[in-house]
């Protein structure tokens, strides 16, 4: 463990971007948390000033683009149907749309995701309203091609154990049909995808405690709320 002093020399030439940045996005030991405070205080950023600025430093991260051909919300191919955004690629507008509200729920305490992350989980399944197991985030992976043309996607959906399945196996059908027939990423794809949805068909049931990604969806669900109340708001 390096003592707060050896934090001091490392980050003191660090632009004062980039300290927020770290401070608002890494993990920190307390160490390094309190030089970088340290330094911020000496810049004049500290007490009330400091909070918007690692607000905007936490909602810029969901600004960034990975540089690649893949959406930067799911990480789904976006090479031929891309939609760009301010120099970001997303597959969707639904992957579009997320990201942005991603930035809204940086406002949102992680208790009160926590607690809506349970209500879901505990609820009967959205799509066959049984409550034969805990509802929980699960994905399915497809993939199509036309001759030199092949897209691949991984998907996600708020479901029982038995919808999941479900879709898992229609899913293995779609890409049997659909995805040979590109050269070289078909051929590639194909049998990659279809292994992922019987992976998901013989994974466990999900844990009682909400899982990453129903953490998320949750917070999507409570940013996607603020953002209309709000839009409510401007127009009354």
């Amino acid at each position: 463990m390096y003592p707060k002093e050896y934090f001091l020399d490392r980050f003191k030439s660090d632009a004062t971007d980039d300290l927020l940045h770290r401070y608002a996005t890494a993990d920190l030991s307390d160490e390094a948390r309190e030089a970088i405070h340290s330094l911020l205080a000496a810049r004049g950023i500290e007490g009330a000033t400091l909070q918007p600025l690692v607000l905007q430093a936490r909602k810029a991260v969901y600004r960034k683009s990975n540089g690649t051909k893949e959406c930067d919300f799911c990480g789904s191919s976006a090479k031929f149907s891309a939609l760009l955004d301010e120099g970001q690629r997303f597959c969707s507008k639904a992957c579009l749309r997320n990201a942005r509200l991603l930035e809204v729920a940086e406002e949102i305490s992680p208790e009160e995701v926590l607690s809506h992350a349970c209500r879901i989980k505990n609820s009967p399944c959205p799509e066959c309203q049984q409550s034969s197991s805990k509802t929980e985030v699960r994905k399915y992976y497809r993939v199509w091609s036309a001759v030199v043309l092949t897209e691949w996607t991984k998907r996600t959906h708020i479901c029982c154990h038995s919808c999941a399945r479900k879709t898992n196996f229609g899913s293995v059908v779609f890409c049997a049909l659909f995805g040979w027939w590109g050269v070289p990423w078909g051929l590639i794809m194909t049998p990659s995808q279809i292994f992922a949805n019987i992976a998901e068909m013989l994974s466990p049931k999900a844990d009682p405690a909400p899982s990453e990604e129903l953490l998320q969806a949750a917070k999507l669900q409570l940013a996607a709320k603020l953002y209309k109340r709000r839009a409510l708001e401007a127009n009354a």
